[in-house]
């Protein structure tokens, strides 16, 4: 059985056209109205029309200093709203932005920026000292810096601007894959289009259902995922063309959050199941109002049953709305849907077919049997990043990726996810792939062989352990973890060593992490798997 979301329309134009005439729409209803708000200083901000300003200044800036069409750029800072418009500049101008954890050791920079081909980097003060060592040679533009408000200030020239179309790439995020090193997933202008445009027809179908205008927005929406992940820049983008001001975070502060949802009576907020795991216990909640909250959408990874339980004791009429995707599909591929019964990740977006496979038969399954979720549209990623044979197996010939999450769906097309075939952990929201930091641990010379796994942590969502096998007596449990960790940012960093006499692997060597991850768990008394 094979599943449709229903025709989509979608306007043949690259984003920052669909997005800067809305903009210039979002202006015109109201001038004094900001698009973006620093949330930790008030004074930070700028208009609607500004931000079609400062595209059109940027945009003009890279073509007179020779970037051509298909050159990627990196950007490297806390969020802001300059990284916002340095982006729609750069598409603009024809451009692929890759975004980088501000986090990022000198190490894992140095490995973007090489994959990558990046020709320009952006970053912030606090950033440029490691980007400079692993880039001594490039080009680095600090956003807080004269030069960055010199190319604001700057005249419109009236350049003429390359052709973009709809496949050209426009966005590089890198995505840890579950072999190797991250790997950069290409977004193209039609895959940003189209999910603006089925997230529209999706929120409004939503906002209908709590009583309100199909073409409500609220005025003030906070912002705090991430904009170097797609589905943080994807909330940028459809948050400005829906006309709410962004109170941006350049750090998360759950007290900051609590406050401003007080202050502006916010009514719906996104995050991710860690940062819901810490409100539902966090003793600040005795402090601040937060009963207009009306709903909340959760994403990244599934949401505890416990979590949603206190959630609901604590705001008993809130809504709580699970969605599905990864970066391959640009942000998602199923948003929460009227009546969808929690613990689903709701339905299929409009342009959007599924079909579930069981097991190696590969036989399609009906509702609530179990297999392994496939999807096709277009907000399917064009590819890996000079790496197309790795597209081989995971797209097949009717034109389906394959997930490698375990699923089933309902009569009505409800998904639910169940279990996951990939062995990424997800800390806080972020992917860590264990074999980047196996390839970290093995150039260690006292390692003779590891093999690292997620367990469940309550205010992180998930931890990596380490199980390694020890070379000699000389081994030091704290000197492997230092040296690894040293390469690493903080998220990404082992949080448990665990000594063991062998790695478990199967006939042709590959790991069996899931076994391993078991017996640490009986040893440890620990249910979750």
């Amino acid at each position: 059985m094979i599943l449709s979301g229903g025709d989509l329309e979608v306007p043949k134009l690259p984003i920052h056209e669909v997005l800067l005439a809305r903009c210039l729409q979002n202006s015109e209803k109201d001038p004094e109205n900001p698009a973006f708000i620093s949330a930790e200083n008030r004074g930070d901000s700028i208009s609607f029309k500004e931000v079609v300003q400062f595209t059109i200044k940027i945009s003009e800036f890279f073509v007179e200093n020779g970037y051509k069409k298909g050159d990627v750029i990196m950007i490297a800072t806390n969020n802001n709203w300059r990284f916002v418009v340095t982006c729609l500049g750069a598409w603009r101008a024809g451009l692929i932005v890759s975004g980088a954890c501000p986090q990022f050791t000198e190490y894992e920079f140095d490995y973007q920026i090489t994959d990558s081909t990046a020709k320009l980097i952006f970053c912030d003060t606090a950033t440029h000292s490691t980007l400079r060592k692993a880039a001594p040679n490039h080009k680095i533009i600090v956003f807080d810096t004269e030069e960055y408000s010199k190319i604001l200030k700057t005249a419109e020239k009236s350049r003429k601007m390359p052709e973009i179309s709809m496949d050209d790439l426009l966005y590089l995020p890198y995505s840890s894959g579950t072999t190797g090193k991250p790997k950069g997933v290409m977004i193209s202008h039609g895959n940003f289009v189209m999910m603006v445009m089925a997230n529209v027809k999706k929120i409004g179908e939503l906002t209908v259902a709590h009583g309100l205008p199909e073409d409500f927005a609220q005025p003030q929406d906070l912002h705090f995922l991430p904009l170097y992940h797609a589905m943080g820049m994807f909330k940028a983008v459809i948050t400005c063309y829906r006309g709410s001001t962004q109170i941006m975070f350049a750090k998360f502060n759950l007290e900051l959050m609590l406050q401003l949802i007080e202050e502006f009576s916010i009514l719906g907020i996104s995050m991710v199941p860690a940062i819901l795991v810490r409100l539902v216990n966090s003793p600040l909640l005795q402090k601040y109002d937060i009963s207009s909250l009306i709903s909340i959408a959760s994403g990244s990874a599934p949401l505890p049953q416990g979590t949603i339980d206190k959630l609901k004791e604590i705001l008993p009429d809130v809504k709580i709305q699970q969605g599905y995707g990864m970066t391959e599909l640009t942000f998602a591929s199923h948003l929460p849907a009227v009546g969808s019964p929690e613990g689903s990740v709701g339905k299929l977006m409009a342009g959007t077919f599924m079909k579930v496979l069981k097991g190696t038969s590969g036989e399609l399954c009906g509702p609530n049997e179990q297999g392994e979720l496939w999807i096709k549209g277009p907000q399917v990623m064009k590819g890996y990043w000079k790496k197309p044979e790795l597209m081989r197996d995971l797209i097949d010939s009717d034109g389906f990726m394959r997930t490698g999450d375990i699923v089933y769906f309902d009569k009505d097309g409800n998904t639910f996810i169940c279990d996951r075939i990939k062995e990424l952990i997800k800390v806080n929201g972020k992917q860590v792939a264990p074999a980047e930091i196996e390839s970290l641990m093995m150039k260690n010379e006292n390692v003779a062989d590891c093999c690292v796994f997620g367990i469940d942590d309550e205010k992180c969502g998930e931890i990596p352990v380490a199980c390694v096998v020890f070379k000699g007596a000389s081994a030091h449990h704290d000197d492997i973890i230092a040296h690894v960790n040293s390469k690493l940012a903080a998220y990404k960093r082992i949080r448990i060593l665990e000594i063991v006499p062998e790695v478990l692997r199967n006939a042709t060597g590959k790991i069996l992490r899931r076994t391993m991850k078991e017996n640490y768990l009986k040893k440890r008394k620990l249910s979750k798997l």
